[in-house]
């Protein structure tokens, strides 16, 4: 490992120290992570940072962060946008990162799997889990079909083909799968060619009847309209119908089902439905989960270093992820984030406690 010209942290930490002793017991990763979050931790030098193309952008918004936060009289540690993942330090990325040796993986945020659709005079439409199972499956070939019709009484569909595009996004469709497995639905993923849709390619358009399977953050940036999920359920007090649908509420309440799992220096994350779902707002009844979540994974390259490890930890920080936000990439859940923090934190000067007084 080189050796690192400065190290410096500053904290501030009286709350919590005041509530710890020199006989408590060493403090866990996700404890330390969220004290050092009360300040910076910098080293001098610079971090080349990519991601991929669809979301190369947030890597600006963060560099311009980091300049604004680890100036003198800290260390100065600044972070590049090396365009292309190869050159990459840390890359941020859907895909494995297959031209890089890791020594930490992390989730950095997370997408959606979504089917878009183009019926005409059609601007909200919501299936069954097993019913755009069948669909996708090839099982359902027409729009007006009776179980479709079903699902959407106040629509009149017309006698339309349905298209299903071969060619899918394979991290959306995997997550579909599990989705619609969870409901005990059936997704064949052998129907489809599997491709990488965040290498910048926009969709080609859907025609008449035709729908696809692609990542949200795409769907919303090319303004097309998806496919909620009919639950069959109905709100005990409002008598409403109930949606999962790829919405901010429906995707945070399915974030918030996340739980991390941590192998060496690789933390992974899935959903649980056995989770209860959270609401984004303390009070209020949380939105059905959009379970068809897959996560953008944070690799830390090359040469192990405290550079690149604290580079990882700003980028992880809550304020810096909010730039995520404008790519319509939604933010880990609070858990996994802290989990994330204290795994790429490894090595890191510890947070300074003062013994509690009597």
């Amino acid at each position: 490992m080189k050796k690192m010209k400065k190290v410096q942290i500053v904290t501030g930490m009286a709350l919590v120290a005041s509530l710890l002793t020199a006989c408590d017991p060493p403090m866990p990763p996700e404890m330390l992570a969220q004290l050092a979050e009360q300040s910076y931790t910098c080293i001098e030098g610079n971090v080349n940072v990519a991601a991929d193309v669809s979301n190369s952008a947030v890597v600006d918004t963060l560099a311009e962060s980091l300049a604004a936060a680890c100036v003198d009289p800290l260390p100065v540690m600044t972070m590049a946008n090396a365009g292309d993942l190869a050159a990459a330090d840390i890359q941020i990325s859907a895909s494995p990162a297959t031209e890089c040796k890791a020594f930490a993986s992390v989730p950095y945020g997370f997408d959606a799997g979504v089917v878009a659709y183009n019926v005409e005079g059609t601007d909200s439409l919501n299936l069954g889990y097993k019913t755009l199972a069948k669909v996708l499956n090839g099982e359902i070939t027409n729009w007006s079909d009776p179980a479709i019709s079903k699902d959407n009484p106040d629509l009149t569909l017309p006698d339309l083909a349905i298209v299903v595009r071969p060619e899918a996004d394979s991290n959306s469709l995997e997550a579909l799968k599990l989705a619609l497995g969870f409901q005990g639905a059936k997704l064949d993923v052998s129907k489809f060619n599997g491709l990488n849709l965040f290498d910048g390619t926009v969709p080609a358009e859907l025609t008449a009847g035709e729908l696809a399977v692609l990542p949200n953050s795409v769907v919303v940036a090319n303004g097309l309209v998806t496919i909620g999920l009919n639950t069959g359920k109905k709100d005990p007090e409002t008598g409403d119908r109930l949606f999962a649908l790829p919405s901010e509420e429906s995707l945070y309440a399915a974030g918030t089902q996340l739980v991390a799992k941590s192998s060496g220096s690789t933390l992974s994350m899935t959903v649980d439905p056995k989770v209860a779902p959270k609401p984004m707002f303390e009070g209020e009844q949380a939105a059905v989960p959009y379970q068809a979540i897959f996560p953008l994974t944070m690799t830390l390259c090359g040469e192990d270093n405290l550079l690149k490890r604290a580079a990882a930890a700003f980028m992880l920080r809550l304020d810096s992820q909010g730039a995520l936000g404008y790519l319509n990439i939604s933010q880990l859940p609070e858990g996994v984030r802290y989990s994330a923090v204290g795994l790429v934190r490894e090595g890191l000067p510890i947070p300074k406690v003062t013994k509690k007084s009597e």
